[in-house]
C-alpha cells in the first residue's frame, strides 16, 4: 500500500533533511531515468544544502525502515537503491514539474471527474488518495466528488487507485459546465485561491534574485544548491495550487509571475548543477564508474 513521504518543515521554517532528501533524489536521480545512488553523494548533496550528516544519515535510515529504499553493500561503501513506489512517486513529481513548466494551451471547457466511494474502514488509503488527489490538481466538491482541468496527472492517479484496491469504487468521467460563468462557479466551490496565492508571493520573495547571478557567476556547488532549493519550494506549491487554466484565474493572480520565474531560474542553473552532481556521484571506490551507469 503507497502512502506518500511525508514532507514536513521544521519548527524553522526551512525544509527538514527528509524533504530535501526526497527532492534531491527526483531532481537528480528519478529525473534522469535512473533509481539508484551512492549513499555518500546524496549525504553531499544535502550537506551542501546546510543539512548535517548525522542529519542526512538519519533521513536515509528512515526511509529505508519504511521502504521506500534499500540499500546494497558496495565494498565499504553503500548504494541506495529506490524501491518502485517511491520511483512512481518521484516520477508523478517530475511529471508535474515538467506540466508546469510547459506553455500554457488554450483550455477548451473540459473537467476531467472522479467519483469516489472510499469504504470507510480504509481511512489510510484515503488519506494517500486525496493527497495525490489535492497534488495532482484535483479539488473536491464533496460526496466524493472530484474535479481537475489537466488531465496530465489522471494516468498517476488511476495507477494509484489500483494499487491501493480502489478501482471498484472509482468512476472517471469527463464533464462540461456549460459556459465560463458555470466554470468559473464550479472552480470558486473547489478552491480557494485566496489561500493559494500567499504560496506564490512568498516563493517570488525568495526567489526573486535568483535569475540573476552574482558578479563573476555561480559556481557549480551555488547552481546545485540553488536548484536543489528552487525545486523543493515549488513542488510544495502543487500540494495546494491546481494550476488551473489562465481564464479561471483572477485577474494578477501571482502564480502566473511565480511560475515564469521558476522556469527562468531552473533554466539559468540546471547545467551548472547538473555539472556537480555528476561529480558527486562518481564511484566513490576509485572505478570512474558512476553507480547509475550499471543499473
Amino acid at each position: 500500500m503507497t502512502t506518500a513521504p511525508r514532507t514536513r518543515r521544521r519548527s524553522d521554517g526551512s525544509p527538514s533533511a527528509r524533504t530535501l532528501l526526497l527532492t534531491v533524489l527526483g531532481e537528480y536521480v528519478g529525473y534522469a531515468g535512473r533509481d539508484r545512488v551512492w549513499s555518500a553523494a546524496v549525504v553531499d548533496a544535502l550537506k551542501a544544502c546546510g543539512v548535517e550528516e548525522t542529519a542526512a544519515r538519519r533521513a536515509i535510515t528512515r526511509l529505508t525502515h519504511e521502504g521506500w529504499l534499500e540499500t546494497e553493500p558496495a565494498g565499504r561503501f553503500t548504494v541506495l537503491v529506490m524501491r518502485p513506489r517511491l520511483v512512481r512517486l518521484l516520477h508523478s513529481w517530475t511529471a508535474r514539474l515538467r506540466r508546469a513548466m510547459e506553455e500554457e494551451l488554450p483550455w477548451e471547457g473540459t473537467w476531467q471527474q472522479l467519483l469516489l466511494r472510499i469504504p470507510a474502514a480504509a481511512r489510510t488509503e484515503r488519506t494517500a488518495v486525496e493527497e495525490q488527489l489535492a497534488f495532482q490538481g484535483f479539488g473536491a466538491l464533496g460526496q466524493g466528488v472530484w474535479i481537475a482541468a489537466d488531465p496530465g496527472g489522471v494516468g498517476a492517479l488511476r495507477e494509484l487507485v489500483a494499487e491501493l484496491g480502489l478501482a471498484g469504487h472509482a468512476t472517471w468521467l469527463t464533464c462540461r459546465a456549460g459556459g465560463a460563468g458555470a466554470d468559473a462557479a464550479l472552480a470558486a466551490q473547489a478552491w480557494d485561491l485566496s489561500a493559494v496565492a500567499p504560496l506564490h508571493v512568498d516563493f517570488l520573495a525568495r526567489f526573486g534574485g535568483a535569475v540573476v547571478p552574482p558578479a563573476g557567476g555561480w559556481s557549480d556547488e551555488e547552481a546545485f544548491v540553488l536548484r536543489t532549493r528552487l525545486v523543493h519550494a515549488w513542488r510544495l506549491t502543487f500540494e495546494r495550487d491546481p494550476r488551473l487554466p489562465d481564464v479561471l484565474l483572477p485577474e494578477g493572480w501571482p502564480g502566473r509571475e511565480a511560475t515564469a520565474l521558476f522556469v527562468r531560474a531552473w533554466r539559468s542553473c540546471h547545467e551548472a548543477a547538473d555539472r556537480w552532481w555528476e561529480r558527486l556521484d562518481r564511484d566513490p571506490r576509485g572505478a570512474g564508474a558512476g553507480v547509475a551507469a550499471r543499473a
